[in-house]
């Protein structure tokens, strides 16, 4: 219950959340009365909700990909009643090309979409190279022309990740050569959800490492002309902030929310 009294004191639309533990590493513990608790409080105030898998299940992975690990964390999602489960695609783990990795994920997809109705999958860009898959706009594209059922598989783009991979959204021009690649491989209406994440590192180093927007590579200006693009201006924006005092995290939003 303290994510809702903190997405309430910030007065959130909707949020993300791990359902897995950063200090144990396990799975949350809920009991049936939290469970009814937040599906009062959910079904009062929120359309949509966003879950994050574990950054252990890889469905790119020729040999382990954490599937008994997914399928308990998407069972808790539906339980709490949470509308999007978010994946980083994977790495082609066992195999000699990444094409491999992609046939791989689209089977597992395949068949996550064949039995999950009630909640939608939503692969995010990466910003890995060699085997990982989705860090390549392109990879998206070779997915999609292997999935059933495309029209329902969301995808969430992260700009801190299209950054450090070496997409050069702080440059004009660069930028709308991102938006139009968007548009050509994944089709903006598949896109549900923006992360507007600046970054530590520099283009194309290929480092995960979030940073307060406006304090870090890409900076706020071409953020906020990134989140109001004409063509993106429509989706909704979240913010993964690293951990910060809550009248910090307001700040940052208030800023956000007086773009236009």
């Amino acid at each position: 219950m303290q994510l809702l009294e903190k997405a309430e004191l910030l007065q959130l639309p909707f949020f993300q959340c791990f359902f897995i533990r950063q200090d144990t590493g396990k799975l949350v513990s809920v009991s049936a009365q939290e469970i009814k608790n937040f599906q009062s409080i959910r079904r009062a105030h929120y359309s949509d909700l966003f879950c994050h898998g574990s950054y252990w299940i890889n469905l790119a992975s020729l040999g382990n990909n954490g599937v008994y690990s997914l399928r308990r964390e998407i069972m808790l999602a539906k339980r709490l009643e949470f509308t999007h489960f978010l994946l980083h695609p994977g790495t082609a783990n066992g195999a000699l090309d990444k094409n491999d990795g992609i046939d791989i994920l689209a089977q597992c997809l395949n068949s996550i979409i064949k039995r999950e109705k009630n909640i939608t999958i939503v692969l995010e860009n990466t910003c890995h190279a060699k085997l990982t898959v989705g860090s390549d706009i392109l990879d998206f594209k070779l997915l999609l022309e292997k999935i059933d059922r495309p029209e329902r598989l969301g995808f969430c783009i992260d700009t801190a990740h299209a950054y450090s991979f070496g997409y050069n959204i702080k440059n004009d021009q660069e930028q709308d050569d991102f938006i139009a690649l968007l548009q050509a491989c994944i089709g903006i209406e598949r896109i549900v959800l923006l992360h507007l994440n600046d970054i530590a590192n520099p283009l194309g180093s290929r480092l995960d490492q979030h940073s307060v927007p406006g304090e870090g590579s890409i900076g706020i200006q071409a953020l906020s002309r990134f989140a109001m693009h004409p063509l993106l201006k429509h989706i909704p924006l979240l913010l993964e902030l690293p951990e910060l005092p809550l009248e910090q995290e307001q700040s940052i939003l208030d800023i956000v929310r007086l773009w236009k």
